[in-house]
């Protein structure tokens, strides 16, 4: 049924500035699913609608006859490549721009270039470096220590003890130790300071809500009754969590806007180049998300399709891994193991185009000045012994226990801060945890180290020419030393992820997890090393004769690093082979397979029989996120009609009037339903008609209101309270009702035809007349299938007879999975 005129005139549907309903939405109509409009924040999308109106815009498109069809069919298909092309683009230029200046801003902790003050060491002393090393004794928490500050420099570049000329060896550690922590913190300041950029959900409704009432009586109402609202910085974290639920079908409003993208680029940087224990490969994923979700405005069939927003989100969150690590296969993989929740084959051609597109673009800016985008580019020159198996398990089990430990600790830290008053201070709290961090790791010459710089020496095979910053033992006798000064790192790494993952700052925990693992690994091949050195002969190490004559070594460190880093990941974030892919394409480590493998695997094992979920599932629980896992499988308690709730509904037999209308939803609002829920129509003895959501019918009293405030005049009061509504096309108008309101005479020269129009006002566009349903003697995987597989938002429980019994929405199946985990 078409709207009515004057409701047509005040209707937004889709485009609230045009007022007109979009022809994708009249046919919709037509096909009786009702229309929709935009959804709140935190509120789930209508899968099932979206699919319909993809349908409906398809069949239009091929009823195009012509040159002109295959034009528009041509025109329509590339849409979606043209997006996942633009959106590598942009990706990789953010990417490029985010590391050269989180390197630049890292080595001025160091120095400055006097020649070139925006190059960082690496470009400054392009071709002309020079070792100079610094020998330190010095002292720290009561122990005495041997330590090296030891830096590649030039003439150009000039290291902050030389600037100050400072010669004594105390002078010159303490002089860099000042000007390590000074820098820091500085940076932690600005970043404090552009924090107040990021708005919040709730401030931003509050502000649109006094914007409408013009800044009057009301809105001066509304400042002096504005309670205290709970701040979300949308900047802060990796953004994977958020990602996953939005991915999920859930509506989280500003965090993919560009003001979040703008503010949290410049924050990594800042975070990153400060210290912090955060790297930026998971934000990468935000901003890939942030820019997909621009640039699908760009083409209405992505723009007004919540449900094809989704696949472009899916194939920009590869682009995000592909930039981070210089891995597009890997980043593909991690897409559909770990963020996407719906991930068709086609979406899956368009993450690899677009991960593809990144990662050239990258690579022909080449920010790193190496002409390749491997992060960690390693090779070794020989295989791997059959004994070195179990060392390898070892040290699978071992980092993937340290990963878990780190996730686990830090789940409880972040519990702490919610409920503690560290959580209202989260500028003083970084502050704070930016001085701990260069008081705590200033002293290990390892924990100096950016984690970028550690982790590459930590991969590094040893040779003649390079001793990867002191981590190379030439003799069993200098195993010993390095093994204490590795174990301090690991300790102080783990901690402070614990403490800084989760802070309010851009960063995540990819970059901390894969160091903390590739110490242990590290250590471990130590180890190994050692006992190869001093029982050459002894089983099973007389294999390695052969190769200390041809290598001088046996064991590889550096491998068991990378074996380690891959099981600490697999420990926090519980992917494996998205994880393994990256692996080989970050360090070229391909032969090594087998190990890293088995060690995912291990790692794999040992951290599931710790707690099942990985860190982004636990902070997804942590901040109450709506999320329907799809991964997960589950026992059941309960039946359908155990889960049924009977919500307010509108009978069909009987006057609905503004004012019962309104209360009925205020009622189902008290019942947490009030933006994601709705009302059940019936008629004749509770048969089922329809279902019409909370979100469609409160825009349709908006326009009730607006259409009757444009018709008031002394001549017509009208009284919106006792206006009735109709949901249902064709339905019998109850004219005994004028009289009971006063409206019993027409408007002059208006018929008595028009007259009844203008009184009623018909919803019926709005109601869904085919609401999807179950039998309440289905089984329990039947409506789980429904909601994960299908992906409904709620569905009507019903017997043979179509007699209506209640309805199960999505809320109250998560709360009962919840409370199922929780058992």
């Amino acid at each position: 049924m078409s709207p009515h005129p004057e409701h047509r005139q005040f209707s937004h549907i889709f485009n609230k500035r045009t007022g007109v309903y979009d022809e994708d939405e009249q046919d919709l109509i037509k096909e009786n699913t009702g229309v929709r409009v935009w959804s709140e924040s935190y509120s789930s999308i209508d899968w099932i609608h979206d699919r319909i109106k993809e349908g409906v815009r398809l069949r239009k498109l091929r009823d195009i006859p012509g040159v002109r069809g295959r034009w528009a069919k041509a025109s329509d298909a590339s849409q979606a490549w043209i997006l996942v092309i633009i959106i590598g683009i942009c990706v990789a230029m953010i990417a490029w721009f985010t590391n050269v200046v989180q390197e630049w801003l890292s080595d001025l902790k160091q120095g400055y270039c006097t020649s070139k003050w925006r190059y960082n060491r690496q470009f400054c002393c392009w071709g002309k470096a020079e070792k100079q090393t610094w020998n330190i004794i010095y002292i720290h928490f009561g122990l005495q220590f041997v330590g090296l500050i030891e830096y590649e420099t030039c003439s150009d570049w000039r290291l902050w003890p030389e600037v100050f000329n400072v010669e004594s060896e105390s002078g010159v550690y303490y002089t860099a130790m000042a000007m390590y922590t000074f820098v820091d913190p500085t940076y932690t300041n600005r970043l404090g300071s552009i924090q107040n950029f990021t708005k919040l959900k709730e401030e931003e409704e509050e502000e649109e809500e006094r914007h409408i009432n013009g800044g009057g009586e009301e809105g001066k109402k509304a400042d002096q009754t504005k309670t205290e609202t709970k701040t979300a910085y949308y900047s802060a974290g990796s953004g994977i969590p958020e990602v996953k639920v939005i991915l999920g079908g859930f509506v989280i409003k500003g965090f993919l806007g560009f003001k979040t993208l703008f503010v949290k680029c410049i924050g990594l940087i800042l975070s990153t180049s400060s210290g912090l224990n955060c790297g930026k490969e998971g934000p990468f994923v935000h901003f890939a998300c942030s820019v997909a979700n621009i640039a699908c405005r760009i083409f209405p069939k992505f723009n007004k399709n919540e449900s094809k927003k989704r696949e472009i989100l899916s194939a920009a969150a590869a682009s995000g891994v592909a930039v981070a690590f210089g891995a597009p296969v890997g980043g593909v993989l991690f897409s559909l193991e770990e963020v996407s929740y719906y991930f068709p084959i086609k979406t899956m051609v368009r993450s690899y185009c677009c991960a593809i597109v990144a990662a050239m673009v990258l690579k022909i800016t080449n920010p790193f000045g190496t002409g390749k985008i491997v992060l960690f580019e390693v090779q070794y020159d020989k295989e791997y012994h059959l004994f070195e198996l179990i060392p390898f398990l070892i040290c699978g089990i071992s980092a993937g226990f340290f990963g878990a430990a780190v996730t686990y600790y830090n789940i409880k830290f972040q519990h702490f801060r919610k409920r503690s008053f560290v959580g209202k201070y989260p500028v003083t709290e970084v502050m704070c945890i930016m001085i701990l961090t260069a008081l705590v790791s200033f002293w290990n010459p390892f924990t100096r180290l950016s984690l970028n710089d550690f982790a590459l020496n930590l991969f590094s095979e040893c040779s003649s020419t390079n001793d990867n910053r002191k981590l190379c033992a030439k003799t069993a006798a200098e195993i010993p030393q390095i093994l204490s000064l590795l174990f301090a790192a690991l300790i102080i790494k783990m901690g402070l992820t614990v403490v800084t993952f989760g802070c309010r700052v851009p960063g995540g925990v990819f970059l901390p997890g894969l160091v903390v693992g590739a110490v242990t690994g590290r250590m471990i091949g130590l180890i190994m090393q050692y006992l190869t050195l001093s029982y050459p002969e002894a089983w099973p190490f007389d294999s390695c004769a052969e190769d200390m004559i041809s290598h001088g070594k046996c064991v590889i460190p550096g491998v068991y690093a990378i074996v380690g880093a891959a099981a600490g990941l697999t420990g926090v974030t519980r992917t494996t082979v998205s994880l393994v892919v990256i692996i080989f394409e970050l360090t070229y480590s391909l032969t090594y397979a087998g190990p890293i493998t088995i060690a995912v695997m291990a790692a794999k094992w040992t951290s599931d029989a710790m707690f099942p979920e990985g860190i982004y599932d636990l902070l997804i629980d942590l901040q109450q996120y709506p999320y329907l896992d799809s991964h997960k499988s589950y026992a059941h308690t309960l039946t359908i009609m155990e889960l049924t709730e009977y919500l307010p509904t509108i009978d069909l037999d009987q006057t609905t009037t503004m004012a019962r209308l309104t209360q009925k939803m205020n009622l189902l609002a008290g019942m947490g339903y009030g933006e994601d829920g709705g009302l059940p129509i019936l008629s004749q003895g509770n048969i089922l008609e329809g279902y019409i959501a909370t979100s469609e019918l409160s825009h349709a009293i908006e326009q009730v209101a607006h259409e009757t405030q444009s018709y008031q005049n002394s001549l017509y009061p009208q009284n919106i309270d006792d206006t009735p509504i109709y949901f249902k096309a064709g339905q019998v108008y109850d004219r005994s009702f004028d009289a009971t309101i006063g409206f019993s005479q027409p408007i002059q020269g208006q018929n008595d035809e028009e007259h009844v129009s203008s009184l009623s006002r018909d919803f019926s566009n709005y109601v869904d007349h085919a609401p999807l349903t179950i039998h309440h003697n289905a089984s329990m995987e039947m409506l789980m299938d429904m909601f994960v597989k299908l992906g409904a938002r709620y569905v009507c429980v019903t017997q043979s007879s179509g007699r209506f019994l209640g309805i199960v929405h999505k809320r109250r199946l998560l709360a009962y999975l919840k409370e199922l985990e929780e058992e």
